[in-house]
């Protein structure tokens, strides 16, 4: 069974998304890569709610499924 520590953070337009803890206990974002053929750049997951974003990231991202996975919670920063 796989452990996954995260942690949501609000923004001012009542969105969520995710970070997850990395090496040396660094939180870093979770996203995907957009490429356009001429550049490209780096899209965060967001959601209205957590449960949506933790289902879209869970599938997306990790490609598991709850039951299959640990999720270890720390608490949400807000972000004003």
């Amino acid at each position: 069974m796989r452990t996954i520590k995260i942690r949501f953070v609000k923004t001012k337009n009542a969105n969520y998304h995710l970070q997850r803890k990395g090496w040396f206990g660094r939180w870093k974002d979770i996203g995907y890569s957009v490429d356009m053929g001429y550049g490209g750049f780096y899209m965060i997951y967001t959601a209205k709610t957590k449960e949506e974003l933790l289902d879209e990231v869970l599938d997306k991202h990790y490609q598991v499924c709850k039951n299959h996975v640990e999720i270890i919670e720390y608490p949400t920063i807000k972000i004003y």
